[in-house]
Order: structure tokens, then C-alpha cells, then sequence
């Protein structure tokens, strides 16, 4: 995937997952000038499959990146590169220097689609099980839970909802607290067991069964828990730092916000994918990823662009009328 690094771009997309190639893929088709440095970070690598994408469900995660950098051959402007941006500042002229691997690059607009990082359970046999027995994203992966036992791990208030979320496919739901200390409320225990879904207070050891053969989890006291699946939710980062330094607004959770067409509160930097607030899915990724790369390509009109790419089109402003 590497390529010789220009030195001026009128885009730099940071991220290669679904949300930065479908941007890439839509500023090759305005034939703007793209640089997509993508570090290899996606969530999902881990999972065997991609659910509920339109016409391709399942896929696997690789199949369907390859296919989208395969795609993106078709146009000359878009140049992809393996490797991290360590750095981005604004400049007093509009335009923007990145560091990419060491090397500086000038830009014109910036995509972020940085993604987010799971925290995962600190369990023996987790990277054997993790996409195959092991989930994060209910949404993504409930349905093959469907029958089965749930063993939900997490930690913090907003487990019992989570776990809830279960119930729309799971015959049976087990929380392992993964704690010593008392993590929910009476009101919130009764709620629970209102709904058939069932606490063990202890803290998870290990995974046991084979891949794709989940038997259950251990407790650090040896107890056993019973279940066919596991999905975990302790907590996600968004993996914002460059937002941060860019000066882009973040929400509490460290989510960049974007208005409609996923432009950020600094002008020329847009965002799109996980890293953005809301639903968190691929197809959703996919459609803030056109989104993003339209809006920027269209953003440039009436701009002097690289060398690389055509001459845009003139300002639409200049043919309204009020």
C-alpha cells in the first residue's frame, strides 16, 4: 500500500478503515488530490465478519478493506500510505502541516476518521476467542447470539442497560460484575431480575472451551459460568488527539462533533466514522465517509489545488441569485 509521500495534497484523510476510504473514494471521483495514511488500528480486525452491510452480509472486515483500496486504484488523484500522523497544525494561510511518518506534508483540508479504541477484558484466552465466542457491539453481532447464553462482562452504571440489549436475542443473559466492590444500586439489581437477566458478583479469570466452542467463563475463585457467548463493555477511546491539537470541539466523551456534512467546529477539518457521536456501525461509517468526502471536495471549489489534480470548478455562489 505504501507509496512515495507527496509533498502537498489538497486532502489528507487520517484513517484507512471504511469511513476514510469511502471519503477517499468520493474526493478520487472529484479528482482532488488525496493522501489516506492509514496506521493498520481498525476496530473490527479482529472480527471474522462485517454484519448488515447491503449486499455484502456477511463480509469479513479484510475482504471488504481490500476490496475498497482495490477500488480506489481507479483514481490517480488518491494515493494511499501505511503509516501514522503524528502531528497536525493550522497555518495562518488556511492550509495545514502534518507529519506523516517523519515527513512533512502541506493540506488543504483534513478528514480524521481516527476511529476509537476498545478497552478489553484482561482475561486468558481472550485473543483466541475475541471476534469468534467474543463481542463487543450487541448491534453488530447480536444475531448470532440468538438461543444462546449471554455472559455479559463490564464494569461502571451503564452495564444493566447493555446487558438489556441482549434480551432482543439471547434466551438467557448473565452479568459477571468483574469486580470485588458493589457496582450496581437495589433499584437497578431488581430491574435486572425483573428482566431474567442474572448477576454473579466476581471477577473473570479465564475464557473456557475452544474458539468457537465457548463453554464459559472462570472466576478468579474457580467458580464456573455457564455461556455460549461473551460480550464486554468497559469502555472506548476515541482516539481524538489530533482533534485535540487541531482545536476541534469534542463532546464529553471525547467524540469530535461535526455538523451535517461531518465538518468539524474548525474550518477545512472534517470527521467521520467512529470517532463522530451517534450509532457506531460500519454502514453508518460508510455513509459519514461520503458524506465528509463530498463536502470537502465540494469546499474546495473556486480554490487553487495541487498540481495533481484538475482545476476545480468556480464558486457555485458566483451563479445564485438572491
Amino acid at each position: 500500500m505504501n507509496s512515495e509521500l507527496p509533498a502537498v495534497v489538497d486532502v489528507l484523510v487520517v484513517g484507512g478503515g471504511v469511513a476514510g476510504l469511502s471519503a477517499a473514494t468520493w474526493l478520487g471521483r472529484y479528482q482532488r488530490s488525496t493522501l489516506v495514511v492509514d496506521a493498520g488500528q481498525h476496530r473490527n480486525r479482529f472480527t471474522d465478519h462485517t454484519h448488515g452491510l447491503l449486499g455484502r452480509d456477511p463480509i469479513s472486515p479484510q475482504t471488504l478493506l481490500s476490496q475498497a483500496r482495490a477500488g480506489l486504484e481507479q483514481y490517480p488523484q488518491v494515493t494511499l500510505h501505511a503509516g501514522t500522523v503524528t502531528g497536525v497544525t493550522g497555518g495562518e494561510d488556511g492550509r495545514f502541516l502534518a507529519v506523516v511518518d517523519g515527513t512533512q506534508i502541506i493540506a488543504q483540508r483534513i478528514v480524521l476518521a481516527t476511529g476509537v479504541r476498545d478497552q478489553f477484558p484482561q482475561i486468558a484466552g481472550f485473543e483466541d476467542h475475541y471476534g469468534t465466542g467474543v463481542y463487543h457491539c450487541p448491534a453488530c453481532d447480536g444475531l448470532v447470539a440468538r438461543g444462546q447464553t449471554v455472559i455479559v462482562l463490564g464494569g461502571g452504571e451503564h452495564v444493566p442497560a447493555y446487558a438489556s440489549e441482549m434480551l432482543d436475542w439471547a434466551a438467557t443473559v448473565r452479568i459477571v460484575t468483574d469486580t470485588t466492590d458493589p457496582v450496581f444500586d437495589e433499584a437497578q439489581r431488581r430491574s435486572l431480575g425483573e428482566h431474567g437477566i442474572e448477576i454473579v458478583d466476581g471477577v473473570a479469570d479465564a475464557l473456557i472451551g475452544d474458539p468457537g466452542a465457548l463453554e464459559g467463563v472462570r472466576l478468579c475463585d474457580g467458580g464456573l459460568v455457564e455461556g455460549t457467548t461473551v460480550f464486554f463493555s468497559y469502555a472506548h477511546h476515541p482516539t481524538n488527539s489530533l482533534a485535540a491539537d487541531l482545536g476541534c470541539e469534542l463532546d464529553a466523551e471525547g467524540h469530535i462533533i461535526v455538523n451535517e456534512h461531518q465538518l468539524t467546529s474548525v474550518e477545512g477539518v472534517y470527521a467521520a466514522g467512529d470517532i463522530t457521536p451517534g450509532l457506531q456501525l460500519v454502514p453508518i461509517a460508510i455513509g459519514q465517509g461520503v458524506a465528509a468526502g463530498v463536502a470537502c471536495a465540494t469546499s474546495l471549489r473556486g480554490h487553487d489545488t495541487t498540481d495533481h489534480a484538475p482545476a476545480p470548478a468556480p464558486p457555485t455562489h458566483q451563479f445564485t441569485t438572491d
